[in-house]
């Protein structure tokens, strides 16, 4: 018996080395945010909003617009016309919550079976990847956070409070959208 657990120790100790040597960290606990990771989540909702305000990803003559109750509007491209598909998408910065938020304050609507969007273009100078974070509360699975965000060209700098929440399946996310702090 006392040879069955030698042989398994030594196991995990090859195990746990086969990982330093290949230049990889061991695994570790992953529900850590820095403020580097939170300014990376929130570059990356940053880039999803953009491209969902885009409409997505749209194919040569997929563009298709149409006119409800005196608006215009566009059906999102094929890789965000359903529900199910903008939601998969909006959930990989956010939390549940926060997408379906996102997808009530933002105008969308189902018409002829399709997501569809006020046609506007928008467009945004901020570069949330260039951002500075300074983390100003945190709880066990919440945290909140001060980014500096500068705008393309230009010195100035917005600051926002975003808060971040931490799901066990999906990890760190925002679960608020980034709240404008006017100073």
């Amino acid at each position: 018996m006392k040879r069955v657990w030698m042989m398994g120790l030594a196991l995990l100790v090859v195990f746990f080395f086969s990982f330093q040597g290949a230049g990889m960290a061991a695994p570790k606990n992953n529900d850590e945010l820095t403020a580097e990771k939170a300014v990376k989540l929130a570059a990356d909702w940053a880039a999803m909003k953009s491209l969902v305000q885009a409409g997505g990803h749209y194919k040569e003559g997929e563009y298709k617009t149409f006119t409800y109750k005196g608006t215009s509007y566009r059906f999102m491209a094929g890789d965000l016309d359903s529900t199910k598909e903008l939601m998969t998408e909006l959930e990989k910065s956010l939390t549940k919550k926060a997408a379906r938020q996102y997808v009530n304050d933002s105008g969308f609507i189902r018409y002829k079976g399709k997501v569809a969007q006020v046609e506007a273009d928008g467009g945004s100078l901020l570069e949330w990847n260039k951002a500075t974070a300074k983390e100003l509360n945190s709880f066990k699975h919440k945290k909140v956070f001060e980014l500096h965000v500068p705008m393309a060209g230009m010195k100035e700098m917005d600051v926002f409070q975003v808060t971040y929440e931490y799901g066990k399946k999906s990890g760190w996310r925002l679960s608020e959208l980034p709240v404008l702090v006017v100073k």
